[in-house]
């Protein structure tokens, strides 16, 4: 959980115990006893001036306990037959039926009378409050021997009248709450006389005094009557006529305003916290030492499928676990015993900050208790299933790759580390495979990030379901990939290696496009190539580049030997970012003759990097850094700048060949370039020609065609170079018309040698003969070839018979040779 969730839910359960805490403190500041009933009479709070009032037992009133039980712990000597309780207990049962505030006394075994007072409540449950009064409700002989002590010792106002209403004897409290002049009173005043003067004191009442005068028979009644009254200070008292048994009238005056003040506030209170409890996200769950319900809220009831029935208060703990076991809430095999010893081991006993429980239907639930002061706990339980399932995510997406759901380099990490420590300690070997797809790059620059991405996501796909069982495989970034296998012999990575070949040779579909691929392996094995994860890493890699020098789509074991060649590589590229600034390129030039007049008609400018430390250096070795790198960008500019301005030198026949990188093509400066150039040199856009390879064609992308486009209304004529190589070189002459169609070297050997490789060379010629393209012929190196070529139809001739590549000076000798004779070359050049 991330800290501020936590904070809020601690913050929330911190409210409930304020709201218990201030629950507390509102009763036990209470002078009465309270008692709190629900609808069927069972005791939901009570506060300690009850049980001390009652004189009962821990055992005799707790949450749960029903009034009966209470009523027939505290009859009083007289009325301890089973009928006579059954008969109060009926007379009381018709009173809390009518829902309506009413009281009754009753007299403890130790002669202590008390007073019970009956308030409904919303949800047809009661508030019951009781104080201590002057006498019991004994025979009448008993009361009038001991009122003469009683009268004058008690909080109540008493006046005794006779039979025919008037005064007998009254208290001073009596006086003291109506507000009566003791001057005024004297024996045998009639009780209207009374109302009388307590007009005068400015008593006031619901229906008015004098009506109260008038209608004397509804207050002195065979039975207890009782009425209320406000007085102008603002205070409050109640007025009971109490019947006696052989005549006259027993008046008791209370001063209720205290009372009844605390009675609001209890009322406003409860009301307040049932509000609170029920608009609570979470559930809440209070209990007392005994592990019993206080109180629940309406949250906490649904996210365990209970009922109020269920969770009345009183109930223990682990029947609650038991109701909701049994309505399958709960996930595992855990009885209700076992439960409630976790609960009390882990968060009571231990104080855990919080237990997680995961329920039956996938639901998480947060669990907090915290003590009470008073004694026992308040719980909260938070569902945070959502929250659990996002952190579960973040988590997951933190060690996975958000492409393919493999695992990523930091879970790599782990595994491999995991892995290492096995192999250091003895056992199997440890062999690490780190994959790239070949010609990925290419495949992702011209068909766009979607279907690159699309294709790494069905490569990962064909991994997961072939190694699920033998191996970790991992997606570290781009098109690499990483595999992690347990073997007892490097023969075993080897058959890991071939299959993983084949898996990725199989045709990918892709929206519709059929893409071919290739996968380059390399292998380094723990502990016998080290047992350090990024030393390990290292051997694979030098490795991975060894697969990939030596043709791709195959693997290769580590050696130390690969460790040198990894050195030269990155001496290469570091080189290569200030050869251009230190002017070490420079361009050589290769003819191509017209094989019909001989005539020199193109010359191709070929890029040569003269170190100078090193010498020569092959365009084999440093163009592939160089595309890899980008410098490619800024290199062919110049390239193109130093060709248009060596062919201004030329004769106006013959134009200049430039090859362009599909690097190039993603920079969409590649037509101011080009322009520029042209522009630089005063050349004719005509004289011009830019040869590219189907690599910059793999999807009709239709920027690189509009490019194409563009170029070619310029005036510069497009052509496709090593023609026949690709698997659609076909297709691509329907994409963009060409002017010019290269045949890559190998046919040109092939058709010397094979039937198959000289019914190629003429069937691209006769293609290239019916769609208006010339047709160059690639490596011509012997007289043969160079016949065989022009017999085929081939209208270009290019090769080391022809010439081989020139430097400026001599090339310009080469032009002005009034004739061409076609020798074969000394000694052959990489171009």
């Amino acid at each position: 959980m991330t800290a501020p969730q936590d904070q809020a839910s601690r913050g929330e359960a911190d409210d409930s115990k304020m709201l218990l805490a201030l629950h507390a403190i509102a009763m036990s500041g209470m002078e009465h006893g309270l008692c709190v009933l629900d609808k069927d009479l069972r005791v939901v709070l009570f506060n300690r001036r009850c049980r001390e009032l009652l004189r009962l037992s821990h055992g005799a009133l707790q949450l749960g306990t029903p009034l009966r039980s209470i009523l027939d712990s505290i009859s009083d000597d007289v009325a301890t037959t089973t009928a006579s309780r059954e008969t109060m207990w009926r007379e009381l049962e018709a009173a809390l039926a009518r829902h309506t505030e009413f009281d009754l006394s009753r007299t403890l075994p130790n002669g202590a009378a008390l007073r019970f007072y009956f308030r409904p409540v919303p949800g047809q449950g009661w508030v019951c409050t009781c104080g201590q009064v002057a006498a019991s409700e004994k025979p009448e002989r008993r009361r009038l021997d001991q009122f003469g002590h009683a009268v004058e010792n008690i909080s109540l106002g008493l006046c005794l009248l006779d039979s025919s209403k008037r005064l007998v004897k009254c208290n001073q409290r009596f006086m003291e709450i109506c507000g009566l002049d003791p001057n005024t009173l004297r024996p045998d005043v009639l009780y209207g006389d009374l109302l009388t003067s307590a007009k005068r004191a400015g008593i006031e009442e619901g229906p008015a005094i004098d009506d109260m005068v008038e209608r004397e028979g509804e207050l002195f009644r065979a039975e207890a009557v009782t009425r209320r009254l406000a007085l102008p200070q603002g205070q409050t008292i109640e007025m009971r006529a109490r019947p006696l048994d052989r005549g006259g009238w027993i008046l008791e005056v209370e001063d209720v305003t205290t009372r009844l003040s605390e009675e609001r506030a209890l009322h406003k209170h409860i009301e307040l916290r049932d509000a609170a409890l029920e608009h609570m996200a979470h559930g809440l769950c209070a209990y007392d030492e005994d592990l019993r319900v206080i109180l629940v809220n309406r949250r906490y009831m649904e996210t365990y499928a209970l009922n109020p029935e269920d969770a009345r208060p009183g109930t223990p703990m682990l029947e609650l676990m038991r109701c909701s076991i049994a309505r399958g809430v709960h996930s595992g095999n855990l009885d209700a015993e076992e439960m409630l010893a976790d609960l009390k081991a882990r968060l009571i006993e231990n104080k855990e900050p919080v237990l997680h429980r995961r329920l039956a239907d996938g639901r998480m639930i947060a669990v907090r208790h915290q003590p009470m002061s008073a004694g026992g706990w308040v719980g909260t339980y938070e569902d945070i299933t959502e929250q659990d399932r996002t952190e579960k995510y973040i988590a997951h997406m933190a060690r996975h790759d958000p492409l393919t759901d493999l695992p990523n380099r930091v879970l790599f990490h782990e595994q491999m580390a995991e892995g290492l420590e096995r192999a250091a300690a003895g056992g199997n070997s440890l062999a690490l495979l780190c994959l790239d797809l070949d010609n990925f790059k290419t495949i992702n620059d011209s068909l766009g990030h979607p279907t690159g991405d699309e294709l790494l996501r069905k490569v990962a796909q064909r991994f997961s379901n072939a190694l699920k069982d033998v191996a970790t495989v991992a997606r570290l970034g781009g098109d690499e990939f990483a595999i992690l296998q347990s073997v007892r012999s490097a023969q075993e990575s080897t058959v890991l290696a071939q299959q993983l070949i084949r898996l990725v040779s199989e045709p990918f579909i892709v929206d519709g496009i059929e893409l071919n691929t290739g996968i380059s392996i390399g292998i380094a094995m723990a502990p016998e190539n080290g047992t350090a994860r990024d030393h390990l890493m290292k051997c694979a890699d030098l490795a991975l580049y060894r697969a990939k020098a030596e043709g791709r789509n195959t693997y290769r074991f580590f050696d130390p030997s690969m460790d040198v060649q990894l050195r030269e590589r990155r001496a290469i590229e570091r080189d290569l970012r200030h050869a251009l600034s230190a002017a070490e390129f420079h361009l050589e030039y290769q003819p191509q003759i017209n094989l019909k007049t001989k005539e020199l008609v193109v010359i191709e400018a070929l890029l040569r990097w003269n170190h100078p430390e090193r010498g020569l250096i092959s365009p084999a070795e440093f163009i592939p850094v160089a595309e890899e790198t980008g410098l490619i960008v800024p290199l062919g500019k110049w390239v193109l700048q130093q060709a248009c301005t060596d062919a201004a030198r030329w004769p106006s026949t013959i134009r200049v060949a430039v090859n362009l990188s599909p690097v190039q093509f993603r920079q969409r400066a590649l037509l101011a370039a080009v322009t520029h150039a042209l522009a630089a040199a005063a050349l004719p856009a005509s004289r011009l020609e830019l040869e590219i390879t189907e690599a910059v064609l793999l999807q009709q992308d239709e920027i690189v065609i509009g490019m194409l486009h563009q170029l070619r209304e310029l005036g510069a004529h497009i052509a496709m170079d090593d023609f026949g190589t690709g698997y659609s070189s076909l297709s691509y002459l329907r994409s963009f018309p060409f002017d010019k169609i290269k045949i890559d070297r190998s046919f040109i050997t092939d058709a010397g040698h094979r039937p198959e490789g000289e019914a190629i060379v003429r069937a691209v010629a006769g293609l290239g003969a019916s769609l208006g393209i010339e047709t160059t012929a690639e490596g011509i190196e012997t007289p043969e070839q160079l016949e065989l070529a022009r017999r085929l139809g081939c209208t270009v001739g290019q090769g080391f018979l022809i010439s081989r590549p020139l430097p400026l000076t001599d090339l310009l000798r080469f032009i002005g040779k009034p004739a061409r004779k076609a020798t074969p070359a000394a000694k052959r050049r990489v171009n």
